[in-house]
């Protein structure tokens, strides 16, 4: 594997450790969840016969990883994303957080009362708690605004 293509391995599982943790919040990860999760990796240019695709990202989605696993990528995305306030960096820090919210809220049931006025609809507590840190850690870098 050339240097480059381990580099993008691994910005690429820092950058998808948050979307993993958000699946993983209320306790399990539905099928679009899970495809959700796969369609980030490849925006991300992440190859889905990649080694981390086909091992680490597989097994995070089917079983849980440990806190201490997933809770690397608060201290360890801003310095990878750091590159200067680049455009590519922008983009990746909105898309991030778009999907976040987006995989937070798959559980949400579309006809609920509300559900249509609420940003917050169908986000749990604990989803909030990872997307608030996901959102503070872009926002240290000031790239997701």
């Amino acid at each position: 594997m050339s240097r480059r293509a381990e580099e993008i391995e691994e910005i690429a599982a820092l950058a998808l450790a948050p979307l993993v943790e958000v699946a993983w919040a209320d306790g399990h990860v539905t099928p679009g969840e899970r495809a959700a999760i796969f369609e980030s990796a490849k925006f991300l240019g992440l190859d889905q016969r990649s080694r981390f695709c086909k091992s680490t990202l597989k097994r995070w989605l089917h079983e849980k990883p440990p806190i201490e696993e997933l809770g690397r990528w608060r201290q360890a995305l801003a310095p990878a994303l750091e590159v200067g306030e680049s455009r590519p960096s922008r983009k990746i820090a909105r898309r991030l957080l778009d999907e976040a919210i987006r995989i937070a809220k798959m559980d949400e049931r579309p006809f609920e009362e509300g559900a249509s006025l609420d940003p917050s609809a169908g986000i749990t507590a604990e989803e909030k708690r990872v997307l608030d840190a996901l959102q503070a850690v872009l926002e240290s870098l000031d790239l997701a605004k």
